[in-house]
């Protein structure tokens, strides 16, 4: 599931808090299991409407809590000066998304452990509102509240990557072999022990109890699926890192002007070439960039009346970057803005571009000459 995209519903420090559709599924079910299973057994006497309304605040403030959760990760992260570029609420909770790699065990501890802790916070607070108004019939909502809290940030520290307390037990793996790679190797295999776990106590209650089991099988194949992925991800991470954007760019194509149709872009250039982003030019300088993508979006009947200028991305917000940056960076850069391509910039200088088809293939040349595994003993910057 990519949970990097969603609709942004506002920012925070410069971070994008988005809202994936899955959200939806986990809000509307939360909402139906309290307004039509929990509040009913502690308050009888409440009408469909309040049930329901009490179910919808609390489904709120549930989510309102996880991005709480995934805030405080984010402010610890931001304090040590890494890029989070957003926040995506989803089906299964919340995810931050840290542009940058760990830099000690010390700062992945930190930075995973203030989530759990953020939460607890939350349930002790939920827990004192509840304490003082238990004599109302709303405080329902803060006991639900600070149970649930409580409950997330215990399943959050349980030792299975790339959970909270996954990370965590690499960050204490990592500082007593000094090797962030086997590190991981190693929390990614406890993840996977877990998610077993779960899985099979899901279905052992699904055939005892009831399907209420369902959620904790489905928890588990999304965890075992994200532990598996964790180890191979910094096995991506570290190749690239080590790799230059010049190794991999392609030479600078033959710009196009900005008087050209559409339709003379996709004769000449796409079709007869199969070029897929050209760089504009007007008056001897590089003005714009045009792709594939910006194509499609022209009616393919209105190519021949529309110019190159009218559909192609001004420079000013083409993302570039340099020749010695890191393919990793040049990569998270593409994924950040949603794009396919990246023009490569010396000294003002267009030298060349680079896609994120240069960059698989030659991952893909990597793994096929057994060039992939980065080395061990990479030692553990202290703070």
């Amino acid at each position: 599931m990519d949970v990097s995209s969603g609709l942004v519903i506002g920012r925070i420090r410069g971070v994008e808090i988005r809202v994936h559709w899955s959200w939806l599924i986990i809000f509307w079910l939360i909402a139906w299991t309290l307004s039509e299973g929990l509040f009913p057994t502690y308050q009888p006497q409440w009408d469909e409407r309040s049930l329901w309304v009490a179910g919808v605040v609390s489904s709120l403030l549930f989510f309102g809590s996880v991005l709480f959760h995934e805030l405080s990760h984010t402010f610890v992260a931001l304090h040590y000066r890494m890029r989070v570029p957003s926040i995506t609420l989803f089906v299964f909770g919340g995810v931050s998304q840290i542009a940058d790699e760990m830099r000690s065990p010390r700062q992945e501890f930190l930075i995973s452990v203030a989530g759990p802790l953020s939460s607890w916070l939350l349930a002790v607070i939920f827990g004192a509102l509840w304490a003082v108004f238990q004599a109302e019939p709303f405080s329902v909502v803060f006991g639900y509240l600070g149970v649930v809290n409580f409950l997330l940030g215990a399943f959050n520290l349980l030792p299975g990557f790339p959970l909270d307390g996954g990370r965590v037990f690499r960050s204490i793996m990592w500082g007593r072999l000094h090797d962030l790679t086997r590190a991981t190797q190693i929390a990614s295999r406890v993840g996977q022990g877990i998610a077993w776990v779960m899985i099979a106590v899901g279905i052992a209650f699904m055939v005892f109890v009831n399907w209420g089991g369902l959620w904790y099988v489905l928890i588990g194949l999304f965890l075992k699926n994200a532990s598996e992925n964790a180890y191979a991800q910094l096995l991506l991470e570290r190749a690239l890192r080590d790799l230059k954007v010049r190794e991999l760019m392609q030479p600078a194509p033959e710009p196009v002007l900005e008087t050209w149709s559409l339709q003379r872009v996709a004769d000449e250039r796409v079709l007869a070439q199969a070029q897929r982003a050209l760089f504009v030019e007007d008056m001897g300088h590089v003005s714009g960039l045009i792709t594939v993508a910006d194509l499609s979006k022209v009616p393919r009947a209105q190519w021949e009346t529309t110019t190159v200028r009218a559909a192609m991305v001004p420079a000013e917000r083409v993302i570039t970057v340099t020749s010695e940056v890191s393919a990793l960076e040049a990569m998270r850069l593409m994924q950040e803005h949603d794009v396919h391509q990246v023009p490569v910039i010396d000294d003002g200088t267009l030298v060349g571009l680079l896609t994120r088809g240069d960059v698989l293939r030659r991952l893909e040349l990597n793994a096929l000459v057994g060039n992939f595994e980065p080395e061990a003993g990479d030692e553990a910057t202290r703070e």
